[in-house]
């Protein structure tokens, strides 16, 4: 569990800092380093995310534009909300399982 959050402190600075392609970097860094379950990159990204969301945006704001944005997009404003995490851990999750099948390959494990 400290992994994962460590990981998802490491991908919340590196979007701070660098933009999206931080999760697909961290994250198949990861793989390639660690070898876990790709899903909990996945987890990573989404918390991280999560927790960019939260802090980095007013509430008030957010509860005002979600309902706007979701009747744009034919959703309720609450799913709204999801789609950045839900991206981000898609995002972890499938760099993570390319790495580690790129290096279990490299390695022979398969």
């Amino acid at each position: 569990m400290m992994e994962v959050l460590l990981l998802a402190l490491v991908i919340a600075a590196g979007t701070w800092f660098g933009g999206w392609w931080a999760v697909p970097v961290a994250a198949a860094i990861w793989a390639a380093w660690r070898r876990h379950p790709a899903w909990r990159a996945g987890v990573a990204g989404a918390i991280s995310w999560s927790a960019l969301l939260a802090l980095t945006i007013p509430i008030p704001a957010l509860w005002r534009l979600a309902p706007r944005l979701g009747g744009i997009l034919g959703l309720p404003g609450w799913a709204v909300l999801l789609v950045p995490p839900l991206f981000a851990g898609m995002l972890g999750w499938s760099a993570a399982r390319v790495a580690g099948e790129v290096r279990a390959r490299v390695n022979g494990e398969r």
